[in-house]
């Protein structure tokens, strides 16, 4: 018998979504606003595979030049947060 207390394993916030490197609204929120880098896994809550991916596409949109490299896009500053950079997983 399973135990009922037992919290469901979490899972990450990406798994089933396609990353892509134009989607530059979804790469933001993965991004500091006020340095411009990438977040890490205990602060985005995403599994290793979709942190790989999203480091990837973040950086190659960096290189085609969708996405700023030093700070986050004022665009989309106001835009509700996938992560919590004050309470980390």
């Amino acid at each position: 018998m399973e135990n009922p207390y037992k919290d469901p394993p979490k899972r990450c916030v990406l798994c089933g979504i396609n990353v892509d490197y134009k989607n530059v609204q979804l790469l933001s929120q993965f991004v500091s606003p006020y340095t411009g880098s990438i977040y890490g896994r205990h602060i985005t809550g995403l599994c290793n595979k979709k942190q790989k991916e999203i480091t990837k596409a973040i950086k190659r949109a960096h290189v085609f030049g969708f996405m700023p490299v030093m700070f986050k896009n004022p665009q989309f500053l106001t835009d509700p947060k996938l992560c919590n950079i004050k309470y980390p997983e």
